[in-house]
């Protein structure tokens, strides 16, 4: 969960660290929302 939280926090897009971690881009999202991370918007805003 925190490498996930620190791609995310670095730039990196939910597919990017879902194919870098083994997790479809679904599951990232979930558990960093899970976790209180607020998402960008999908143009990285």
């Amino acid at each position: 969960m925190a490498e996930m939280q620190t791609r995310y926090n670095e730039g990196a897009s939910l597919e990017r660290i879902g194919a870098t971690l083994g997790y479809s881009a679904g599951t990232v999202r979930t558990r960093l929302l899970t976790a209180g991370v607020v998402l960008r918007d999908s143009h990285g805003r």
